[in-house]
């Protein structure tokens, strides 16, 4: 598993989200669906019921247990070969997405009527001041503290997400109470739906030790919640840039648009 979850998966997030940070400018590839109105975003994370906590067995206890249990199956059957084994993995791995995190979103956004372009100027001044006084002093890659923990085998450096996670509870909680024109509401609740996404999943992440499954199923969530977040936000800057709104360097606005 540690394998898995250092090469495998994980090297699929890093090369997507190389330049997230909390606050940071963000860099992803174009998409050209949010580069149409911004009145065409909608939101694509939904709820999901909470996981059942009445027991004590772990994710890595189910999969472990039932991965055994069909490879001794296959075993003493003498049906066990390269065919039968790939789909042994192939099954355990959809296991895994299964035990993925259970996250229940209950957002409710600051909505105020549309103002025309002084909306606009508004909120893009608001969402920037937000995302420059959530940087961080100090930027770290989730990915390689988890990484680094894992590798050097120290727990203790897996408390080192502790502040990050910090960092993102503080944006998803500012973008609540920010005032939305109704102009952005589909998106921004996007963007605050995925970042508590990363949240969440950072939180399970830590779990790396104790049950690394379903530290595993919580790389998915990340990536998601990194995907929500950042697509509303290019669309959002897109549409404030294309209504030509100046901003002053040194405001919010200006950083949102070019991360300075």
């Amino acid at each position: 598993m540690i394998i898995t979850f250092g090469r495998e998966k994980s090297s699929g997030v890093i090369n997507s989200v190389n330049n997230l940070v909390a606050g940071e400018k963000i860099s992803i590839p174009e998409n050209p669906n949010w580069q149409n109105e911004l009145g065409g975003v909608t939101t694509n994370t939904e709820p999901i019921q909470e996981e059942d906590t009445s027991t004590t067995e772990t994710a890595t206890d189910v999969v472990s247990k039932t991965l055994m249990s069909n490879y001794l199956a296959l075993k003493q059957s003498g049906t066990l070969d390269a065919t039968s084994a790939q789909k042994l993995v192939d099954q355990t791995a959809s296991l895994v997405g299964q035990l993925g995190s259970s996250v229940v979103l209950d957002t409710k956004l600051n909505i105020i009527p549309d103002n025309g372009l002084q909306s606009i100027t508004n909120y893009g001044e608001n969402l920037g001041n937000i995302l420059k006084n959530n940087k961080p002093t100090e930027i770290k890659n989730e990915i390689e503290i988890i990484s680094t923990a894992v590798s050097s085998r120290d727990p203790s450096k897996i408390n080192e997400l502790d502040p990050i996670i910090v960092i993102y509870e503080k944006i998803a909680s500012d973008f609540e109470k920010m005032p939305v024109p109704k102009t952005f509401v589909r998106a921004h609740l996007d963007m605050t739906n995925g970042v508590k996404g990363i949240t969440v999943a950072l939180k399970e992440m830590k779990s790396v030790f104790s049950d690394p499954i379903k530290s595993l199923a919580a790389m998915q969530l990340y990536q998601e919640g990194i995907i929500v977040f950042t697509q509303p936000l290019q669309a959002s800057r897109a549409f404030i840039y294309q209504n030509k709104i100046i901003y002053k360097q040194g405001s919010g606005g200006y950083y949102l648009l070019y991360g300075i």
